[in-house]
């Protein structure tokens, strides 16, 4: 019996410290995020302008909004504003992000270009209902 218990314990030994490795895999392991994106060419706004304006939504419930703006007349300095609504294929409005505020830009000859950035997050859930072709940007400035 007891030369059992001996074979035994080295084999239980590693079934245990194998099923901590394996345990511990899958947290080491990075998932796949999905991902969708819309970009908006060139728009304008009064003086100012917005170059690829890119909104991007992951399935993780983060999104990060990006864009060049330039104002061509100011002395005050104009400040390009954008909120999104995100909607299904239907045009159901499920959540809204933003109002986002770009840097104050000044004019100039040429104007100087202003690429900035923001991250948001939404609840993950509602990712999948997402027509991202369907996203609607309101913008001032």
């Amino acid at each position: 019996m007891k030369r059992m218990i001996r074979g035994l314990a080295p084999v239980l030994a590693a079934a245990a410290a194998g099923t901590a490795l394996l345990a511990g895999a899958p947290a080491a392991q990075a998932t796949a995020l999905d991902v969708k994106s819309a970009t908006w060419g060139q728009l304008h706004v009064g003086d100012c302008q917005q170059d690829n304006g890119t909104i991007v939504i992951r399935s993780d419930g983060t999104g990060d909004w990006s864009a060049t703006t330039l104002t061509y007349q100011t002395h005050s300095g104009d400040v390009w504003h954008s909120g999104f609504d995100f909607k299904t294929t239907a045009g159901t409005k499920l959540f809204s992000a933003g109002t986002f505020d770009s840097p104050r830009m000044d004019d100039g000859n040429p104007p100087p270009h202003y690429f900035w950035s923001k991250h948001f997050t939404y609840d993950a859930a509602l990712f999948s209902a997402v027509n991202i072709f369907k996203t609607i940007q309101h913008s001032s400035c």
